[in-house]
């Protein structure tokens, strides 16, 4: 009975997400975590940002609630200016997301991992900034973040627009049609490690 208790601990230990450690990357883009008091600066800012509807406040403070790690905001001069959404999901998420039936606006709790649960995939809901070096830093996060933390799952991302479905190219993702209808859905064939050592994503200690 001891061993078993011991090999529950150590396999919890392995399932538990490194929080901390996804913060403290993506911070050295200038990125931090979404509290409460940030998410109408996050909606306000991906409304302008983003083609297309976004989430309400109400859904994404859930899903920030829920997951603890999908929602990063960088600030400027006291003014938001980049945003990363990422959310790690189930395979029933998976599932959901392949059907047509998740938005991010519709996220169901079993559909989204906490920090214990592995993650199945990841949604890329959401990466923009309002100036070229502001995209250039949230490209560059969500490079290091899937490096380090999720490159053992398929990324899953949407592209409302010709510079996005281009964005889809160069981070060799493949169309997989259009499950809900409305914007073409694409998903990862494989780490992009050429265009991530090109923009510097994947070691941070050379970051400038």
């Amino acid at each position: 009975m001891p061993n078993q208790e011991l090999q529950s601990k150590q396999f919890k230990r392995i399932l538990q997400f490194p929080l901390a450690e996804l913060d403290q990357t993506l911070a050295i883009y200038g990125f931090q975590p979404v509290r409460s008091s940030d998410v109408s600066d996050f909606h306000a800012l991906a409304d302008a940002l983003i083609d297309g509807p976004v989430a309400d406040p109400e859904a994404i403070s859930r899903v920030q609630a829920w997951t603890q790690r999908s929602l990063h905001l960088r600030y400027r001069h006291g003014r938001p200016d980049a945003l990363l959404a990422s959310i790690p999901l189930t395979g029933a998420g998976r599932e959901a997301i392949l059907d047509g039936r998740f938005g991010f606006e519709n996220a169901r709790r079993e559909w989204v991992c906490g920090l214990d649960e592995p993650a199945q995939a990841l949604l890329s809901w959401g990466m923009a900034g309002r100036t070229p070096m502001a995209q250039l830093a949230a490209l560059r996060g969500l490079l290091a973040g899937w490096y380090h933390f999720y490159r053992d799952v398929r990324v899953f991302a949407r592209a409302r627009s010709l510079q996005g479905r281009a964005l889809m190219g160069r981070l060799q993702f493949s169309e997989l049609g259009c499950p809900d209808g409305s914007a073409p859905l694409f998903g990862s064939t494989r780490f992009p490690d050429r265009l991530a050592r090109h923009l510097r994503a994947v070691d941070p200690q050379k970051q400038e």
